[in-house]
């Protein structure tokens, strides 16, 4: 393999030695990839001020070698800082889940340039939000969109169960099956219980439809009632964690401020 340039979004740093840097990044053409980088600690020049999460690099790397799937970043500039982010704790609690998700939802180097461009649309909404609430639903677009990019969108024309119209039944519940259950099936499959459905407050089925489905450039205007904020985090949370198998810390933090503060 030859070295390769490519725009990348960082999403974790971690040591390695005295001076070294593992470097988690979902560049554009490579996908998520883990990059070593030599004398990252103590890089002055080349690196200094740069490798941060949420960063946007243009990235210079070279391949790995035979048997090995670590590439090597040997330069880099910055494309885009996201310093909205840093400057308001709020704002950086809701970006946490955006590269979080990256890390851990995404298989190593497949490429998939709508998350990265989704990815760095809600970053570039959160870092100009100013109150929870707007933080909120761009972390909800986010979290929705996301899943339909990976391959896990979700069902909300139609019940999971019985295939009848959102539109004609009477009441819904949003399941972690991945979609809607109508008022007139059960709420799971047997043996599942009722804890794995949500009550639907008006209007959370119809901004999650539109999440799923507006162009990328028009999701940044998408806005829910304050009444759902709350309800769409706590069920996409849950379903995030069901999809991945896995905590996500930076998800798990982001719900609990926003429940206390919207």
């Amino acid at each position: 393999m030859e070295p390769r340039r490519s725009e990348a979004l960082i999403l974790r740093l971690r040591g390695l030695g005295e001076s070294d840097l593992l470097l988690d990044m979902f560049a554009r053409d490579l996908g998520r990839i883990t990059a070593l980088v030599k004398g990252g600690k103590r890089s002055q020049k080349r690196f200094f001020g740069l490798l941060l999460s949420g960063h946007l690099v243009d990235s210079q790397l070279a391949p790995p070698k035979k048997g090995s799937d670590l590439w090597r970043l040997d330069a880099a500039s910055l494309l885009a800082a996201h310093v909205g982010l840093r400057l308001d704790y709020q704002r950086l609690i809701a970006a946490a889940p955006v590269w979080e998700l990256l890390l851990r939802a995404t298989a190593p180097q497949d490429p998939h340039p709508p998350a990265l461009d989704l990815a760095l649309a809600t970053l570039s909404r959160l870092e100009r939000a100013n109150d929870p609430a707007e933080l909120a639903a761009g972390l909800i677009v986010y979290l929705t969109r996301l899943l339909k990019e990976l391959g896990y969108g979700l069902c909300l024309d139609v019940c999971l169960l019985c295939g009848r119209p959102h539109a004609q039944a009477a009441s819904t519940q949003l399941s972690l099956a991945g979609g809607l259950v109508c008022g007139l099936c059960p709420n799971e499959s047997p043996g599942r219980g009722r804890a794995t459905a949500w009550e639907v407050p008006a209007g959370l089925v119809k901004g999650l439809a539109a999440a799923q489905e507006m162009e990328l450039g028009a999701l940044g205007r998408l806005r829910f009632p304050a009444a759902v904020l709350g309800p769409g985090l706590a069920f996409l949370g849950e379903f995030w964690q069901r999809v991945i198998g896995r905590d996500l810390a930076g998800l798990e933090v982001a719900q609990k401020f926003f429940f206390k503060n919207l």
